[in-house]
């Protein structure tokens, strides 16, 4: 099976274009959920998972933005000030495709998966990263 198959990209540390998501950068990881419709299965698969790991997301300072249809949701309130289309056409995704992105601090993609992405891999993710092991020493947390 080769890692495409599996749902998983070949990333670069790509950053986001510049002005949709700047004011997240340097402050906040970002987990963009996209989907067709709001009832997708993958959608509701994602959500509970997410609910489950609300902690963790919290102590890894990541905010959660889904994009279903025409509508874009920060933290599950919705936001009028960031526009569907344009960020389907950033993170290179259609309206009938679901994706999970995570984008660390840095603005940079650092996982792409098509399928509802399980939480552990996201943590482990962003726990690889030079940004949260420093965190974590400042916390006293183990690396």
């Amino acid at each position: 099976m080769t890692l495409a198959g599996a749902g998983l990209v070949a990333l670069a540390a790509r950053p986001a274009q510049a002005g949709l998501l700047d004011k997240y950068r340097w402050k906040r990881r970002l987990l963009l959920v996209f989907a067709p419709v709001k009832p997708h299965p993958k959608l509701v698969v994602q959500r509970q998972r997410l609910k489950d790991a609300a902690a963790g997301l919290k102590e890894r300072e990541v905010t959660v933005i889904e994009v279903v249809q025409d509508s874009v949701f920060v933290d599950g309130k919705l936001a009028i000030e960031l526009n569907a289309k344009n960020l389907r056409k950033e993170f290179d995704t259609t309206i009938v495709e679901f994706n999970v992105v995570l984008i660390g601090k840095d603005g940079g993609e650092k996982l792409r998966r098509d399928e509802a992405v399980q939480v552990e891999e996201v943590f482990k993710t962003i726990d690889a990263m030079p940004m949260r092991q420093q965190e974590m020493r400042q916390r006293g947390q183990k690396t």
